[in-house]
């Protein structure tokens, strides 16, 4: 039998592949920071809209959104908007009236700049609706833009991230959904607009115009429960609203504490 010569090798497998190390992350030098540089637009904002400890850095990687994505235009216009509400930051209730005049001057800007752009509009009218209402004190020019919203964008949904800090809805999430007919968003911009409109107009006969609107519109909504329960407490449109208050009682069931105070306050309003 012939034996075939075997050949014996220091080495009894195969080497390992080498694998290059990976390249350390792009990063964008921005006003001093270090930005992470991500692939899209919308990476980078999330990025930008991420805790920060530094105002500063933060408003570093806003604008890095800005420079490295000039044609995403949403993006481009919701880094904007977060630009301006820095002013306000890090506790809007203690910003001065320099900071508050700022913040408000850029979201007008923001209006001129991204007027295409109906997501970012439309935010841009709330948040000079609250800062002329309630930071600035002067509700005439506030309920300008709480109405362009209600006019301009009737169907425009909320976003899943809380919109501001002072939405004063409670909304619980459903515990069931069906998806097979999937439902509209819980909230609308014109929805809570309309709210605002009702808490902050002078005008009575104005605010029972809004009243009609919201409660024809969203009869079993949220923001109808607190307007009927705003407009009770007031002797001036309380006689407006009682007759909403027993069509609304009978849909709406999300909130038993907002619930209890329609119908107390209904009990002392009547006749």
């Amino acid at each position: 039998m012939l034996l075939l010569p075997v050949i014996i090798s220091g080495c009894t497998s195969p080497p390992e592949r080498l694998i290059p190390p990976k390249a350390p992350p792009a990063v964008k030098i921005q006003d001093g920071f270090e930005i992470p540089v991500f692939s899209s637009a919308m990476s980078q904002l999330n990025y930008a809209r991420s805790g920060f400890t530094d105002k500063r850095e933060k408003k570093a990687a806003f604008r890095a959104v800005l420079d490295l994505f000039p044609r995403d235009i949403m993006e481009c216009g919701h880094a904007s908007i977060g630009l301006a509400y820095l002013h306000l930051e890090p506790d809007y209730r203690f910003a001065s009236p320099k900071t508050i005049r700022r913040a408000a001057v850029d979201f007008n800007s923001v209006l001129d700049r991204f007027a295409g752009q109906p997501d970012v509009v439309v935010k841009a009218h709330w948040y000079l609706g609250w800062i002329y209402t309630e930071l600035m004190g002067a509700p005439e020019k506030g309920l300008v833009h709480f109405w362009r919203i209600v006019r301009e964008f009737p169907d425009a949904p909320v976003s899943q991230s809380p919109p501001v800090p002072w939405v004063n809805l409670v909304s619980p999430p459903k515990q069931h959904q069906d998806r097979k007919h999937p439902q509209r968003p819980e909230k609308l911009w014109a929805e809570v607009a309309l709210l605002e409109i009702i808490r902050n107009t002078p005008d009575h006969p104005r605010a029972a115009l809004a009243f009609d609107h919201l409660s024809e519109r969203f009869p079993a909504g949220a923001a109808t429960g607190f307007a009927l329960k705003f407009m009770l407490a007031d002797p001036g449109l309380a006689n407006h609203a009682l007759p909403r208050v027993a069509p609304y009682l009978s849909q709406y069931t999300e909130n038993p504490y907002l619930i209890r105070d329609i119908r107390m306050l209904a009990q002392k309003a009547s006749p």
